[in-house]
């Protein structure tokens, strides 16, 4: 009975057709990170999961646990993140993909809207409350918003928040546009005339007709929480334990946390206590003051935070962010 004749290649691993790279990011215009898929077989019985350690790099063939690399495919910043996707061949194959991966690069990417319940604020003196008519509306092609006029005089300032009550049509549609709620004082002319940011972007030159609106804006801050749709902004940071500066361990990754105020109280013959608040005051960290210029320098605030796996050991700090409303 003839002896079956084995290659001794057949026990090493050998990557074939079908190996392929993608580009995980390349829709958020990140052409630079890639990961490598190494469609490989091995004779079954020689496969070893252990063969080569996560985040082992790609910078040889050796490295990578095979016969040989494609041309040009060698990355020393590529790292070993998994064999999958096993599968059995005739002849007593094994096929499976080995995939390297590079640490993508920090991204900030713009997700849409957002509800989020904003902080109250108390502690302003004076009086509370401006409001008017509006008399017309208009706009300009070229320029942000649509242009106010009040029937009274209004002390605005750029970056002022006003409650609108706007209803208004195109010339020659009957179609009634609607804006009830918060918007932002672009620019103002004087006392009765203002740009306000209207969330409605214009392509050519229209007339705007009205139908009535109003317009009120606080004298003071003072409010209670506040829920509304605010623009998100998601950072991602990736991290290889290890291998990213200062990151020994997942034990030295701090996830930054969400915004959260809080005020100091202290009772006589109690320890101090540290209680969150969802209504800012003059004692409050930060206080109501804050806030107000944190809203008027456009900075954002932190809603949610996380930390998760990537691919293998490479790990993706979520931080999203709202601007404080």
């Amino acid at each position: 009975m003839p002896i079956p004749y084995t290659q001794t290649s057949m026990a090493l691993v050998r990557a074939v057709d079908g190996t392929y790279i993608s580009y995980p990011f390349v829709d958020r215009g990140d052409t630079n990170t890639k990961v490598y898929n190494l469609v490989c077989t091995q004779r079954a019985s020689d496969y070893n999961a252990a063969q080569i350690d996560l985040d082992d790099n790609m910078s040889s063939a050796a490295n990578a646990g095979v016969i040989e690399l494609p041309s040009g495919w060698a990355d020393s910043k590529a790292y070993f993140v998994g064999d999958t996707d096993h599968s059995p061949l005739p002849g007593g194959m094994l096929q499976f993909t080995r995939t390297f991966a590079n640490i993508p690069a920090y991204s900030q990417t713009s997700r849409g809207s957002y509800g989020y319940t904003f902080p109250g604020m108390g502690g302003f003196q004076g009086p509370t409350l401006q409001e008017s008519d509006i008399s017309s509306v208009s706009m300009t092609l070229g320029t942000l918003g649509v242009t106010v006029v009040t029937s009274d005089a209004l002390t605005l300032s750029v970056g002022d928040k006003i409650d609108m009550l706007l209803k208004y049509k195109d010339a020659g549609s009957d179609f009634v546009y609607v804006i009830s709620g918060e918007v932002f004082v672009l620019s103002v002319t004087n006392t009765t005339t203002f740009t306000a940011d209207i969330g409605r972007y214009f392509d050519s030159q229209t007339t705007l007709t009205l139908v009535s609106g109003e317009v009120r804006k606080p004298s003071n801050e003072n409010r209670p929480p506040l829920q509304q749709q605010g623009q998100l902004t998601e950072s991602l940071t990736y991290i290889l334990p290890g291998v990213t500066v200062g990151v020994t361990s997942t034990d030295d990754i701090q996830v930054p946390p969400i915004f959260a105020p809080w005020e100091v109280v202290v009772s006589e013959g109690s320890p101090t206590q540290y209680n969150r608040v969802n209504v800012l005051s003059t004692s409050s960290n930060p206080t109501s003051a804050d806030y107000l210029t944190m809203m008027k320098n456009g900075e954002s605030i932190i809603a949610e935070s996380s930390l998760q796996k990537w691919l293998g050991n490479i790990l993706v700090q979520s931080v999203k962010t709202v601007k404080a409303l």
